[in-house]
Parts: structure tokens; C-alpha cells; sequence
């Protein structure tokens, strides 16, 4: 009688170790951050490796529906640049990933080439550029027609909707995908008089549905989480703050809800905890709920990327 027992491999076993840890310390700072939101000033001061709760402690919770925060505008503001952002440049991603994977022109290489190198340099450096730029446009809230004379798009609802049209990384993980995917199929479906445009709709759409999700994710947690810019830009027009600005308003006010008196130099660690959970929640559940498509995505890029 045989038996499958499988073989002890120690380089298996590192590996495993090794996951284990680093899934412990990736879950470390979550971890610090729920159980602080669940302590007052006391209790998170006196344990400072990880804060432990005497007591369930929900004001931390319950003070943000008494003060009255403007969290479903701000939810509604953050909504509409996640749906705009995953709109236009996801159909621009897919559009140029299609033409540098799958047509045939003079300087294809040297024009994606040129687009990647764009990748070396960080966001910040566009940050003053792009402000002037929405600044000082023509036309635009009170500038003439030399873009002299008011404020632009400053504080106003293309500030936050016109810069990042064109991600190059998303264009990137197009191309790759489009790679990954035989031609055979678009040949097949040209021989039965489809257009490009069908064959974009019914073929390749359902293929790149993992690759779609996972600059879905992408783009709806930078989104929500987005924060400099709008901070940079639209600070002066409460009516159209993100969440992530909103929550930072917020923990202004949370010394102040608890009825600490004027000047109180503690920080309130467990109340910033709570709006930090808070405002984390909607992404965490999108992740659980698109998680399948996310690492299939992921996995089907490193592969064949």
C-alpha cells in the first residue's frame, strides 16, 4: 500500500515562516488602528505597543453622527471622481494599449518609450506645473483670455476632474494584456465582419475583465484615499471636499466634541483611529468583494506580462 505523503522541503517551510511574518506585520498598523478606535486617551497612552481597550469605548464612534459632519456630500464628491476616474482613463487605457499592442505605425515603440519614461519622475513634480496651469486658464473663473485676472479652475470642479486623464500605467498593463491574448481571436472575429469596435466589445472586454478590476481597485482606493491634491486645490470651497479632506477637517474638531477645553495640546490618537476606520471601510469591502477578479488580474499579469 503507497501513501502521498508529501516530502519535508525547509525551503518550503522559510517560505511559509516568511509569509507568516510579514502577514503579521502587514496587519500590525490595522490592527493598532481598530483596537486604538476603541479606546479613550488613557488607555491608548498607557499601551503603547498595541492599545488595549479596558473597556469597549464607542464614543470615539458616536461623536461623529452628533457633530453633524457633511460625510454623505463628501462621500458624493469622492463618488463622482472615482466613477470619472475609472471611466475616461480606463477607455483611454484600453483604447492605447489596443493601438501600441495591435496596430502598426511609424514610432509606436519610440511614442509608448517616451510615454514610460513619464513613470520616472514622482507625481509631485507635476503638482506646481498642473496648479498653474488650472490657474491661469484661459477663460476660466475670471481670467481673460490670457489667463490673467482671477482663479481658474481653482476651487472649482475641474481641478479635481481634468489632471490624470491619461494614466501611463494603466496604458502599460493594457498593452501587456493585450499581448497576453492570441490574435487569432480578433482575426477570427474580422473573417465574420466584425469591426474594431465590435471586437473590442465582445471579444476583448470579457478577456481583460481581470486586468479592468484590477485598475478598478486601483483607481477607486486612490480616489478615496486621495488627499495632497485636493488639499492643494480645492481647499478654499468646502462644497466640493473629498472624503480623505473632510476627515482631515474632521480631526480638528475632535478635541473639541469631547469637550476638551482650548488649547489642549494631546492629540487624539483614538478618535483619529475611528475616522481612519471609518473612511477605510468602503475600500476594504469593494476589495473583499472584487478580491477573485483582483488576483486572478494580478497573477494572469505577472505570468504573461
Amino acid at each position: 500500500m503507497h501513501t502521498n505523503k508529501k516530502k519535508f522541503k525547509p525551503g518550503r517551510a522559510f517560505i511559509y515562516v516568511l509569509l507568516i511574518v510579514g502577514s503579521v506585520i502587514m496587519a500590525y498598523p490595522l490592527l493598532f488602528a481598530v483596537l486604538g478606535s476603541f479606546c479613550n486617551i488613557e488607555d491608548f497612552l498607557g499601551s503603547p505597543i498595541l492599545p488595549i481597550p479596558k473597556h469597549l469605548y464607542l464614543e470615539n464612534y458616536t461623536i461623529m453622527a452628533k457633530a453633524s459632519f457633511p460625510i454623505l456630500l463628501w462621500v458624493k464628491n469622492t463618488l463622482i471622481r472615482i466613477v470619472w476616474y475609472i471611466t475616461v482613463p480606463g477607455i483611454v487605457a484600453i483604447l492605447a494599449g489596443y493601438a501600441f499592442a495591435r496596430l502598426e505605425f511609424r514610432g509606436r515603440e519610440t511614442a509608448f518609450t517616451y510615454l514610460l519614461s513619464s513613470m520616472m519622475l514622482p507625481g509631485i513634480v507635476f503638482w506646481i506645473p498642473t496648479y498653474i496651469m488650472l490657474a491661469r486658464f484661459p477663460g476660466a473663473g475670471g481670467n481673460n483670455w490670457l489667463g490673467q485676472g482671477g482663479s481658474g479652475f481653482i476651487d472649482k470642479w475641474p481641478a479635481l476632474l481634468i489632471p490624470g486623464l491619461v494614466n501611463v500605467y494603466y496604458v502599460f498593463l493594457m498593452r501587456q494584456t493585450f499581448y497576453s491574448i492570441p490574435e487569432d481571436f480578433e482575426e477570427a472575429a474580422r473573417i465574420d465582419g466584425a469591426n474594431t469596435m465590435q471586437i473590442m466589445w465582445n471579444i476583448y472586454l470579457p478577456m481583460l475583465k481581470p486586468t479592468v478590476t484590477v485598475m478598478v481597485l486601483f483607481q477607486a482606493v486612490g480616489m478615496w484615499n486621495d488627499y495632497q491634491w485636493p488639499l492643494i486645490a480645492t481647499t478654499g470651497n468646502p462644497d466640493i471636499y473629498t472624503m480623505a479632506l473632510g476627515v482631515q477637517r474632521a480631526l480638528l474638531t475632535g478635541a473639541s466634541l469631547k469637550g476638551w477645553p482650548p488649547g489642549t495640546a494631546i492629540t487624539d490618537y483614538p478618535f483619529t483611529f475611528a475616522l481612519a476606520v471609518a473612511a477605510s471601510l468602503p475600500t476594504v469591502l469593494l476589495f473583499l468583494w472584487l478580491q477573485d477578479y483582483f488576483v486572478e488580474g494580478v497573477q494572469g499579469f505577472a505570468i504573461k506580462g
